[in-house]
């Protein structure tokens, strides 16, 4: 697997010969590459080619991400779609969380491009409960972190690092972002035509159950297929529930060539 730049947070790109296509793996809001690691060998398997995006203002210090935005989140994806839509013929979006927004933003631009999308923790509905306030503090502050903290967890799937509190209180425009970014994704979900697998943690700390209730009003069934992870959490995935969604990733990438052969 080879990192664009020397650091330690970066995208990553893993070619392939005679490539199917390539997986588009979009992390969300403080997140980064890493954390699609596992998914991304899974895809390579599969034939197809894969990078992880870092978003803008992700990878760096606190005052990086609050001078970045949604709109240079968003155009950073269409971008890499734009590029990639010149080189394969299929083009598959993974998001997990805003990651998830951005796929979906990103194929209302450009549907022709994209022939797939996975949609992992969707927060089309958010529902903050307090173990997650309490993880994000944990982790924010780095505060008695122990390896078996779920904290830890929230804390490995950050990109950006760890700042002085004050800091914080100017990511609050960022947080408005993603909340406009929820909306105009759910104004948007009816136009979705090609397969979608939408996957949901059953203790999913950030993410309301009811996100998967607007999928099914939104998007017609022959689009779309869910899988449901009891025992997994926003960031922590329960190992039965990780074999779940391998099998489910692979099964789906099946899908999306055998269509994508037959020129569906």
């Amino acid at each position: 697997m080879k990192k664009d730049r020397d650091k330690q947070h970066a995208s990553l790109y893993i070619p392939a010969d005679n490539a199917k296509g390539i997986i588009i793996f979009i992390h969300g809001i403080i997140e980064g590459p890493t954390q699609f690691e596992h998914l991304m060998e899974i895809g390579h398997k599969a034939g197809y080619a894969a990078t992880s995006l870092l978003l803008p203002g992700h990878g760096g210090s606190g005052k990086d991400f609050a001078q970045s935005n949604k709109k240079e989140w968003l155009e950073h994806v269409c971008y890499y779609v734009n590029t990639c839509q010149a080189v394969y013929s299929q083009i598959i979006l993974v998001g997990h969380s805003m990651g998830t927004l951005l796929s979906l933003l990103a194929y209302g631009l450009n549907s022709k491009a994209i022939v797939g999308i996975v949609a992992i923790a969707s927060p089309l509905k958010v529902r903050v409960q307090w173990q997650a306030i309490r993880n994000i503090i944990k982790a924010g502050l780095c505060k008695n972190l122990s390896l078996d903290d779920p904290a830890m967890a929230t804390f490995k799937a950050s990109s950006v690092s760890p700042c002085n509190p004050i800091r914080y209180i100017t990511w609050i425009p960022r947080l408005i972002d993603l909340f406009q970014l929820i909306s105009r994704t759910r104004e948007m979900l009816s136009q979705v035509s090609i397969p979608i697998l939408i996957v949901h943690a059953g203790k999913d700390e950030l993410v309301s159950p009811a996100s998967v209730n607007i999928f099914i009003k939104e998007i017609h069934q022959q689009y779309r297929q869910i899988i449901y992870l009891p025992h997994s959490t926003h960031f922590i995935y329960e190992m039965n529930d990780q074999k779940t969604l391998d099998h489910a990733f692979v099964a789906f990438l099946e899908k999306i060539n055998a269509l994508s052969m037959s020129g569906k």
